[in-house]
């Protein structure tokens, strides 16, 4: 099964472009110039008080009231001029990807719904790539049970791993929702027939989220095991074993199988951040060839990068230099 294909239920998750059938090498040559226009140095940005005269000039502005969402809001009107300048082939290999940027449009607008924010969502949803029939679902009912009940009848169409959403979130909580709900999302793309350069992405995901997983429980000593993510590189098996011996170092070799890098310290922020900076290695190694679209997701990646840096320059400010250093990737 091909995943968001014209041939399946799927195609109601994102919204309609139209027939825009713009030739791959000219959104190639976009992204190329837009490639060159993003931040290279953020650690220079991150030292300089303030850094306005360093930023590009997009983002400068995002420093003056001192807060991340228009940092996110670019990230997503980005997204959105991208897909939409992509024709129904491009469409058809990212649309599993562009769709998990939603999940964290998903997640906001959960939370903005249950704390009775309705502008803040609205604004929220007019930047996103949700279809229609998804923005009336966080819209819609009575109280957030019946949103996320209206989720899970939509999503189950995808798979039967999206079951049970509503029940997570009575019992445990939006947290676990969203956890339970980005995993059966990782776990139904992997399955199905999708682009190999989506396959190393979701792949890699879900590694990350299993190494991640298993040091929380390594290092709180939490006896039953975790919810561990199929289809990824690291066969469930491997993390089993690892967990049984309880040895914290036995974490080392996973991350340099997915990265090629040691680390020095085996705490939840350094591990988390040498695996995305594997994985942004990673994709600029497959965005080299300029007429490869391998230098969509590339670019793709290097966005959200831009959003996540920022924040934390901009959240980070009081926490001290090095503080602020170590959770810029790049």
């Amino acid at each position: 099964m091909i995943p968001f294909s014209s041939d399946n239920k799927c195609t109601g998750l994102l919204e309609k472009t139209g027939n825009r059938e713009y030739p791959t090498d000219y959104l190639l040559s976009r992204l190329r110039a837009r490639r060159a226009a993003l931040i290279k140095d953020y650690h220079l940005i991150a030292s300089s008080n303030p850094p306005l005269d360093l930023l590009p000039s997009q983002y400068a502005k995002f420093f003056d009231g001192q807060s991340a969402d228009g940092v996110w809001e670019s990230l997503m009107k980005d997204l959105r001029w991208v897909y939409f300048q992509m024709n129904s082939r491009l469409q058809g290999i990212f649309r599993p990807l562009f769709f998990c940027y939603e999940l964290r449009t998903i997640f906001i607008c959960l939370r903005y719904r249950a704390a009775n924010k309705n502008e803040e969502m609205e604004r929220a949803l007019s930047l996103s790539l949700l279809s229609d029939g998804l923005k009336d679902i966080m819209r819609s009912g009575d109280n957030i049970s019946s949103v996320v009940e209206g989720l899970e009848n939509t999503l189950e169409v995808l798979s039967e791993g999206f079951r049970g959403l509503a029940a997570i979130f009575a019992e445990k909580g939006h947290r676990e929702a969203e956890r339970a709900l980005m995993n059966a999302y990782l776990e139904h793309i992997v399955a199905a027939n999708i682009h190999p350069v989506m396959d190393f992405f979701f792949s890699y995901i879900i590694d990350m989220r299993n190494v991640v997983a298993l040091y929380k429980h390594l290092r709180w000593d939490i006896k039953s095991p975790p919810p561990f993510v199929h289809g990824g590189s690291i066969g469930e098996m491997k993390f089993k074993e690892t967990l049984d011996k309880r040895m914290m170092p036995d974490i080392g070799p996973l991350i340099y199988k997915l990265t090629g890098a040691g680390i020095k310290h085996l705490n939840g922020t350094a591990i988390e951040n040498t695996l995305l900076r594997g994985l942004t290695g990673q994709l600029r190694a497959r965005g080299k060839d300029p007429l490869d679209i391998g230098l969509i997701i590339d670019y793709l990646w290097r966005r959200y990068l831009v959003a996540r840096n920022l924040s934390t320059i901009i959240y980070g400010k009081g926490l001290g230099r090095e503080a602020v250093y170590d959770g810029i990737i790049q």
